[in-house]
C-alpha cells in the first residue's frame, strides 16, 4: 500500500513540476533605437508582438458600468453571431442581465458562443450554464479540472473579449459580476475601461476568440459571416497583442515593455496588479533617465480584491520612488488595464501588469495609435487622481515592521499570484 502512496506522490510531484516548467518563457531583451518615427515605432511594436497595423478604424472608450449597457445593446441588434470570452463571472444582477442578452439572441436564431474560465467561473450556480444551453448557446469551459488536464491547471483563460456579426468587437477589463456595477464601498462599482470597436481590426479579435475556442472544443468553424469583408469604420490605426508561444515572451509582455522602452515623455500606467520584473524596473529606470515623466495609478491594498499582491507591489514602491515615478493607489477600487504613451497612443485590454498575465495566463491588449483616443484616457486619469492618496518617499519609509514584513513575504510568491 505504501508503495502505491509513493507512487501518487511522485506523481503528483511530477505533474505540479510540469506545471511550473510550462510557465517559463526565454528571456528577450529589448535594444530599441529611440530615432524611431511615430510610424516605425507603430510597426515595430505590432511587428514584434505577433500583429499588423490595422488602418481605418473607430474606438468608443467606455467608463465603468456602462459597457454592461452598451455591449447589452449591441447583443440585441446582432443578427448572425455573438462570441464572449471571460474570465471572471459570478452570480448576481450583471450576470442575469448579460445571460438573459444572450438567451434572447439565441432564441431568435443568433449563434451564440460563450467561453469562461472554469477557476474564474467556479463559483457562478450551474443552472446559469443551463439556462445558456437550454435558449441555444454553445457554452464551453477553458481548462476544467480534470486529471488529463492537471499539467496546465495553471494557465488560464484571462482574455474578455465580445465580438458581434464579424462587424463589432471590444475588449475590456470588467468581469461579469456585480463588483463593476454596484456595491456598499463603490456605488458606481469598480472603475473600469472598455473599448468598442469597428473596423478592420475586428478580424484580428474574432481571431483571438477562435484560438481558445477551437482549442476548447477541437473545432475549427469557417463560414462567410464569421470574416465579412472588411469595411472602412474610421481613421485610426491599431493592432492587438494576444498570441502567447510557451518559448519566449509572450505578446502582450513585449507590447508592454516595447512601450517603456520607446517612450520619449510621459507613460501612465493603470493597472490593478503591478508585479514588475527586474527587467521591467530596468525600463522604468532607462525611461526615467530619458527624462520620461512616469505615474502608476494601481488600488489600495484595502480595495484590491487580493491584498496580498498589493502588499507585492508596495516591495516595489520604494525603487519607482527613487526613480522620481509617482506612484497614486485609487481608493475606491479600480480594476482597468490601460497605458497611456506619449499622450499620442494607449493600450486596453485584459492584462495585468505581473508575471501571471504575462507569463501564464491567455491575455489579449488592444494598442490605440490616435491622440485623441490617447488624450480622452489622460483626461480620466487626471479626474482619477481625485480619488487616490500618492506615496511618498517620506510614506515609504516611514512604514511599520509588520507592514514591511507584509510586503517583503508577499513579494516572494509574485509569479503565482
Amino acid at each position: 500500500m505504501l508503495w502505491l502512496l509513493g507512487i501518487f506522490f511522485l506523481a503528483t510531484v511530477l505533474f505540479a513540476y510540469s506545471a511550473i516548467i510550462k510557465a517559463r518563457r526565454a528571456p528577450v531583451y529589448l535594444e530599441t533605437d529611440l530615432d524611431l518615427t511615430a510610424d516605425g515605432a507603430m510597426r515595430a511594436r505590432a511587428a514584434y508582438t505577433w500583429g499588423r497595423v490595422l488602418d481605418g478604424n473607430r474606438v468608443t472608450i467606455i467608463q465603468n458600468s456602462a459597457f454592461f449597457d452598451a455591449l447589452i445593446a449591441d447583443v440585441a441588434a446582432a443578427q448572425h453571431h455573438v462570441h464572449l470570452e471571460t474570465f471572471l463571472w459570478h452570480d448576481g444582477s450583471v450576470s442575469d442581465r448579460v445571460s438573459e442578452a444572450l438567451m434572447d439572441a439565441a432564441r431568435r436564431g443568433v449563434d451564440v458562443r460563450v467561453l469562461v474560465d472554469q477557476r474564474g467561473a467556479k463559483k457562478t450556480n450551474p443552472s446559469v450554464w443551463a439556462g445558456l444551453r437550454a435558449a441555444g448557446c454553445e457554452f464551453r469551459v477553458f481548462h476544467r479540472m480534470r486529471f488529463g488536464e492537471f499539467a496546465w491547471y495553471n494557465h488560464r483563460d484571462h482574455r474578455k473579449i465580445v465580438v458581434i456579426d464579424g462587424r463589432i468587437a471590444y475588449t475590456f477589463g470588467h468581469g461579469i459580476a456585480d463588483m463593476w456595477f454596484c456595491t456598499d464601498r463603490s456605488p458606481s462599482g469598480w472603475r473600469d475601461t472598455a473599448a468598442r470597436c469597428e473596423g478592420p481590426i475586428v478580424a484580428e479579435l474574432q481571431t483571438a476568440f477562435f484560438d481558445n475556442w477551437s482549442r476548447t472544443t477541437g473545432r475549427v468553424i469557417a463560414r462567410d459571416d464569421l470574416f465579412p469583408p472588411p469595411e472602412r469604420a474610421g481613421d485610426i490605426p491599431m493592432h492587438v497583442a494576444y498570441a502567447a508561444p510557451r518559448a519566449t515572451l509572450g505578446a502582450v509582455q513585449r507590447l508592454y515593455y516595447f512601450a517603456i522602452a520607446t517612450a520619449r515623455e510621459e507613460i501612465i500606467l493603470q493597472n490593478p496588479y503591478f508585479l514588475p520584473s527586474g527587467q521591467a524596473m530596468q525600463l522604468f529606470a532607462d525611461a526615467a533617465r530619458r527624462g520620461v515623466r512616469i505615474r502608476i495609478l494601481l488600488p489600495t491594498a484595502a480595495t484590491n480584491d487580493f491584498s496580498i499582491v498589493q502588499h507585492a507591489s508596495h516591495y516595489h514602491y520604494g525603487d519607482l520612488l527613487d526613480l522620481g515615478a509617482e506612484v497614486f493607489e485609487y481608493t475606491q477600487g479600480l480594476h482597468l488595464k490601460v497605458m497611456i504613451v506619449d499622450g499620442s497612443w494607449c493600450t486596453i485590454g485584459s492584462a495585468n501588469f505581473d508575471p501571471r498575465s504575462f507569463r501564464i495566463n491567455d491575455e489579449i491588449t488592444l494598442a490605440i495609435h490616435d491622440r485623441a483616443t490617447a488624450q480622452e484616457l489622460r483626461r480620466v486619469f487626471e479626474e482619477d487622481l481625485q480619488f487616490t492618496e500618492q506615496w511618498t518617499k517620506e510614506r515609504f519609509a516611514a512604514r511599520g515592521w509588520r507592514h514591511r514584513v507584509h510586503d517583503a513575504y508577499s513579494a516572494l510568491f509574485k509569479r503565482q499570484l
